[in-house]
């Protein structure tokens, strides 16, 4: 990959040669264009080349007559740039060591943009490296903190892109820049929020890397653009607007909404705290103008709610701006902070049709009690759960939680329950980010929780293959899983690790993927092993969240299914496509092809755990125990148990079918998939 670096300087000599030389030694550019922005006096070329060390061909040196700021600097150079990935870099920065190495990394990989980690000199005062607490959090947040190069989901771009907008923590392809038309905004102080922010709305691929690329200073006193407080913080209207503009007229782009206009809050009210005194109404002014005109009545509602601390410029001083001058700001209610949804995401094989069931059952009795648990996108029979919901896209959500609230409302119930296994199941693709964030945005004033129980890891292994054995489970390809050699538990998770990249014996690894995509204060994360409850089981639990009473009737469990009949089964998708199982299943579990008695703790040689993954399983658990207890809402002691076998057999197992019952099976496929079988 081919590469250049464009560099702003304004009577930035020093520095700028600094640069240059440090540039030389890692030799990671394939070109270099500065841009002197009216320095006195002209910056002079020969001194880039001769006393810095960097051959002429390789150095551009463009000027503006005149001061016109970083930004339309920058876009000057973008004409000029002819490589195939351009970035930034300030003249009083510098690249690590690490920079050349991210190269190497992108090398060969398809991206529009990357975003990587940075060290601000104003963590060195406190003896730390890195990044800035706000923006180390948000990398946590989108859980790209760790990796050296990672794809960046959409869930995980709504954190990244709140981060500091700085236009030299990016390396982007050229022809994107230029085929959305992409550029800073031409004003003397933040000009690169609209270069960082519509790189965000228009990436259809963006990686991070954990990796340190630059480091950045951050100069004290009124000399650098960073510390200006005078009239020319009032162009950041500008930039805002023109980001606002593009979100107003993109409706695929709401999942950016409450980012960019919680940004936007913070950073008029990092303005307001510190703009000359003698400007202060004049923003003020300006700033309401903009909140009130430009942000979502909802967004407005939250932020001002749960994050009034983000706007000390237009609230503080409010009472210096005179009433008449005010624009209206849409109205702020603060209902009772009981009204919440509750969303059971139930993890696969904890429980999930227990409480579904038992909630569809009950729905009369918690209605008196304040809890609705909506038939609005529920399934009708069956598991009783709100799957219709979780299948929806994320652009017909908002309708469907009108719905939902309209008939909490009906029934008088200030509490909603939504619970569907398929939200963990297929997580991060599934639509629960995109549902969470409707429920924000759609009822503002109704405080959100996710709620997920969790089993000792053990049982958790076994029970989520036999159920991928029955009807598949995680979205892993069954076709490719039954026809790619023969299965077994341990492929299983292997396969599973490689798509989600923690074991499935992980509770810490789920407990982390939730961490990495929601606040953690609206988690809980329970235990559902009695002996680690304060009630009787787990339903008995899930009321008491609720303010219910214990139940007085038990939801019905699964169907069980033998460990024969589970061999049987798992044999027989070795033997035909997905399609022909999925005809034969039924007949399948109602054919009796073994006339002796099943022994039911007998193990399966594929069915159940062998002493390896026992053994990785109690490893996983020694070395998470200590992080779990931190997190999670119940004790952990049976969560946890390590165990030592099944019965006296130990973790040994034993084969369950013999040669003659696969040629029994063989016959039944055979029989039921001739042309003249009956359907």
């Amino acid at each position: 990959m081919t590469l250049t670096v464009i560099i702003p300087a304004h009577n930035d000599e020093g520095p700028l040669h600094r640069l240059l030389r440090h540039m030389r030694k890692l030799q990671f550019a394939d070109r270099i264009i500065v841009v002197d922005d009216g320095s006195e006096p002209a910056i002079a070329f020969e001194p880039l080349t001769v006393e810095v060390g960097l051959p002429p061909d390789r150095v551009t040196l463009l000027r503006h007559d005149h001061s016109r700021g970083a930004g339309a600097a920058r876009n000057l150079a973008l004409q000029h740039v002819t490589t195939e990935y351009v970035m930034f870099l300030d003249a009083d920065d510098l690249p690590l060591r690490e920079l050349p190495d991210l190269l190497l990394d992108l090398k060969g990989r398809e991206f529009d943009f990357c975003i990587f980690q940075h060290h601000d000199n104003r963590c060195s005062a406190e003896g730390r490296w890195g990044q800035m607490p706000e923006d180390r959090a948000l990398w946590r947040s989108a859980g790209t903190d760790i990796g050296a190069l990672s794809r960046v989901s959409r869930a995980a771009a709504k954190h990244l892109c709140q981060t500091a907008n700085y236009p030299w923590n990016k390396i982007y392809r050229t022809d994107f820049l230029r085929e959305h038309n992409i550029r800073c905004t031409e004003i003397a102080v933040h000009n690169d929020v609209e270069l960082h922010w519509r790189s965000f709305l228009n990436a259809k691929t963006i990686l991070a890397s954990d990796r340190f690329g630059v480091i950045h200073y951050v100069a004290s006193g009124q000399g650098r653009l960073t510390n200006r407080n005078g009239p020319e913080r009032l162009q950041v209207f500008t930039a805002l607007s023109r980001v606002s503009a593009e979100l107003h007229a993109r409706r695929e782009l709401d999942a950016f909404t409450l980012p960019f206009y919680r940004f936007a809050a913070g950073l008029l009210g990092w303005i307001g705290s510190f703009i000359r005194k003698d400007l202060l109404d004049d923003f003020t002014r300006k700033a309401h103008s903009f909140l009130a005109a430009e942000v979502p009545t909802p967004v407005w509602s939250y932020i001002s709610r749960h994050e009034h601390n983000r706007l000390p410029a237009t609230q503080n001083h409010l009472t210096r701006v005179s009433a008449a001058e005010q624009p209206a700001i849409p109205e702020i209610n603060h209902p009772s902070s009981s009204r919440q949804v509750l969303l059971h995401i139930g993890l696969p094989k904890c429980g999930s049709t227990t409480i579904q069931r038992y909630m569809a059952a009950a729905t009369a009795l918690h209605q008196d009690h304040g809890v609705c648990y909506p038939q609005a996108w529920r399934s009708p029979d069956g598991y009783r759960n709100h799957l219709p919901l979780a299948k929806l896209q994320a652009q017909q959500l908002p309708k469907a939680v009108a719905a939902i609230a309209a008939e909490a409302e009906e029934r008088s119930c200030n509490r909603i329950v939504l619970s569907c296994e398929h939200w963990a199941n297929a997580f991060p693709n599934s639509n629960l980010l995109a549902l969470y964030e409707a429920l924000k945005t759609q009822l503002p004033s109704w405080h959100v929780r996710i709620v997920a129980y969790f089993r000792n890891p053990y049982d958790f292994v076994e029970s989520c293959y036999a159920q991928y054995v029955r009807a598949g489970l995680f979205q892993i390809n069954r076709n490719k899983f039954y026809a790619d050699g023969t299965p077994s538990i341990e492929k299983f998770l292997s396969w599973f690790e490689d798509s989600r990249g923690f074991p499935l014996y992980s509770n810490l690894g789920y407990a982390r993927m939730l961490q990495a995509h929601f606040p953690s204060e609206i988690l809980t994360l329970r235990s559902l092993e009695p002996q680690d409850l304060d009630q009787s089981d787990m339903l008995s639990d899930f009321c008491s969240l609720l303010d219910l009473p214990s139940p007085s009737i038990t939801g019905r469990r699964n169907q069980r299914v033998s460990n024969r009949k589970l061999a049987e089964l798992e044999f027989v998708q070795t033997l035909t496509d997905q399609n022909t199982y999925a005809r034969l299943r039924q007949k399948l579990l109602e054919t009796n092809f073994c006339n002796s008695t099943e022994h039911r703790n007998q193990r399966g040689t594929t069915l159940h755990i062998g002493t390896d993954i026992a053994s990785a399983i109690a490893e996983q658990i020694k070395s998470e125990q200590r992080d779990l207890q931190a997190i999670f809402t119940t004790n952990i002691d049976e969560l946890c148990k390590i165990r030592t076998g099944a019965e006296s057999q130990g973790w040994a197992r034993t084969n369950l079918l013999s040669a003659e019952d696969h040629e029994k099976l063989r016959a039944f496929v055979t029989l039921n998939t001739s042309p003249t079988a009956v359907p």
